[in-house]
């Protein structure tokens, strides 16, 4: 075998041709030579046995690759399916969290106008706290210097016997 590669390599043909260079060659010659020839061609046999059961293996195994490579194809669609879901269910998320973070500053906002408006009402609580505390002691001056002044009311006047000190 290893002849043959080398006078195929030496002579630049493949060995489709030299088969047919043999074979010619038998076809053409007499007498002692178609012994030598017998035995190369039935070598010649032999190996395209072997490239054949070389080839058949390979073919097996080319099928094998091919059936792998489509279960892979459809594990990849698969998975390229789930990634288009997760990735419309990000955007969702997306567009809620978006929704959420308006609705946080319009919250901000209403809070803040709300503690603005609280704090407005507590400085008028504390004017009108400082108003009233005026007004008692403004009320409470008037009583002193106006209950010596007042008669007495008609029971107490009565009591005391104070009417006759009014009249």
């Amino acid at each position: 075998m290893e002849e043959i590669s080398k006078y195929v390599d030496d002579k630049g043909i493949n060995r489709h041709q030299l088969i047919l260079k043999a074979l010619d060659s038998f076809l053409h010659q007499t007498g002692s030579e178609p012994d030598s020839l017998r035995k190369d061609l039935d070598s010649l046999k032999i190996e395209l046995d072997s490239l054949r059961s070389n080839r058949d293996s390979l073919m097996s195994d080319l099928e094998g690759k091919r059936s792998e490579i489509d279960s892979l194809k459809i594990e990849r669609d698969s998975l390229r399916d789930q990634l288009d879901s997760q990735t419309i269910k990000m955007n969702q998320m997306t567009i809620k969290v978006d929704s959420l973070k308006d609705e946080l500053r319009q919250s901000e906002i209403v809070h803040d106008s709300i503690k603005k408006d609280l704090s407005h009402a507590n400085d008028i609580i504390k004017l009108k706290d400082q108003d009233i505390g005026f007004l008692q002691a403004s009320y409470h001056e008037l009583i002193q210097r106006l209950t010596p002044q007042l008669p007495p009311s008609q029971e107490e006047a009565r009591a005391k016997s104070w009417w006759q000190f009014w009249r």
